[in-house]
């Protein structure tokens, strides 16, 4: 056998061991998360609402806002009917080109306040801070632009409660979310340093006043193929590993923070793409050598809707520039790397990321590559290769039926044609979306390695929400 001969083959077999593991592995998680939802389903009972409490710890919602002059009152509007209390609002305006201040300004009678100078976390220059007459709860910080992790950290300083929420400008939270993640805070006080929400994809959605009526799944195969995505993701995964005390990622669109130790982290970095990971990671590192029963959290019941991406154009830049967030992670926090000191963060959590999230695109895309190859060399036989993409649509449908199982269990939200509609889509997925979702994250470790850089991108805003009239689209950065 020649040297090429054992090389594909020896890819070949580590393609295969990558494809057992991954299964093995996601079906893991699938079981881990479907008996959480269900034992907390037999402990709440139907119908969980969270109990009155007489204290329950301040939040301040901190929401940076973009060229968002059409949405940003309905949105801000959305954000102060949140049932919470004591609850307050900042608003980072970061360096709109458009009327999205006067919007503001006009909308919740603005009046403007000192800035002051003692600031902890450097940001671009504040040039005007408000706060509104008609709702005290919202003050509104108009800054240079500096980007999102920038935005972000200039409403970190204005912030005034002891917990912070980070959501994007467009998400829209559902009444009792923040009370939810409240209640996970309350579990274990003393530990808990942050909490995620679900998020859930609004394309489809019937929407009224901000608000989701009814939830359900869009038609078209892009976005209903997203739909069964984020389920298996956030339900099918996140709800496991935050289990495990584990969990590395708390999505920027929702997820809420202890203030304290945020800033003394110097806030969000402005050095990745993917900064709502690398600050969970950050926290780790600094705080679980010392502090070992801290934990990152997890609330499957505090929804938060997100707007996806309707074309394929917008989502290639989403997922180039989350797989490039992803290496930039990797790389700042590699130290952590198999290190017992960081508890199961470094001995699974980030070697799963590693090998199945950041290698995992290369090993695909060459697997798609030598199973045509071996196909047209006549290396199978076409019983073969049926069989093989028989078993593989197989796993891909028992993990997508284990993820709106466990969203059936535990929450029930979507109608059964909807559900019906997610695993019709979700069958031939593995023929257009598998392959081009790959390639996507490949070519981020291409440029990756060529040192370049993704753009952001953005994608029309309001459409999924129905508040924007087709002349109103709003061009805003894409959410993870």
């Amino acid at each position: 056998m020649s040297i090429v001969d054992s090389a594909f083959w020896i890819t070949v077999f580590a393609i295969f061991l990558f494809f057992v593991a991954y299964t093995l592995a996601s079906f893991g998680l699938l079981g881990i998360s479907l008996v959480e939802v269900t034992l907390t389903k037999i402990e709440r009972g139907e119908g969980f609402r969270p109990p009155p409490r007489l204290r329950r710890p301040g939040i301040t919602m901190i929401a940076p806002v973009y060229n968002m002059e059409p949405l940003v009152v309905a949105s801000v509007g959305s954000f102060l009917a949140v049932d919470y209390e004591p609850l307050e609002l900042v608003v980072v305006d970061d360096g709109s080109a458009d009327g999205t201040a006067a919007a503001l300004i006009t909308a919740f009678d603005l009046i403007e306040l000192p800035v002051g100078d003692r600031l902890s976390i450097p940001t671009a220059p504040i040039t005007a801070l408000y706060v509104s007459r008609t709702d005290p709860r919202l003050r509104v910080v108009v800054k240079e632009n500096g980007g999102r992790s920038d935005a972000i950290n200039a409403g970190l300083n204005i912030a005034r409660q002891e917990l912070v929420a980070l959501v994007d400008g467009d998400t829209l939270l559902e009444a009792d979310s923040l009370q939810r993640i409240g209640e996970v805070f309350a579990v274990e006080p003393d530990d808990t340093v942050a909490v995620g929400g679900l998020i859930r994809v609004a394309n489809g959605a019937l929407i009224e006043g901000n608000t989701v009526v009814e939830p359900r799944v869009a038609r078209s195969a892009l976005e209903a193929t997203q739909t069964a995505e984020y389920l298996r993701g956030f339900l099918g995964g996140r709800v496991a590993w935050a289990r495990l005390r584990c969990l590395l990622i708390i999505s920027g669109a929702f997820g809420v923070f202890r203030r304290d130790l945020l800033r003394a982290a110097g806030g969000l970095s402005k050095e990745t793409l993917g900064e709502d990971m690398e600050i969970v990671l950050r926290l780790y590192r600094e705080l679980r050598p010392t502090k070992r029963r801290m934990r990152i959290a997890y609330a499957p019941d505090a929804n938060a809707w997100t707007e996806v991406p309707a074309d394929l154009a917008a989502l290639r830049t989403q997922r180039i520039r989350w797989q490039a967030g992803l290496i930039d992670n990797v790389r700042m926090h590699r130290g952590m790397l198999f290190r017992p000191r960081y508890g199961a963060v470094g001995m699974f959590a980030l070697p799963f990321a590693v090998v199945f999230e950041l290698l995992g695109p290369l090993l695909q895309v060459a697997g798609y590559g030598i199973l045509i190859a071996m196909l047209a060399l006549h290396l199978i036989s076409w019983w073969a290769f049926a069989a093989f993409l028989v078993v593989t649509v197989l796993i891909g449908q028992l993990q997508t039926i284990g993820a709106m199982l466990t969203e059936e269990v535990g929450f029930h939200r979507y109608r059964h044609r909807d559900l019906v509609l997610l695993g019709c889509w979700s069958l031939v997925e593995l023929f257009w979306y598998g392959p081009l979702h790959a390639t996507w994250r490949a070519q981020a470790i291409w440029l990756a390695l060529r040192r370049r850089r993704p753009g952001w991108g953005s994608i029309p805003r309001g459409v999924a929400f129905g508040t924007a009239k087709d002349e109103e689209l709003v061009s805003a950065p894409l959410t993870r």
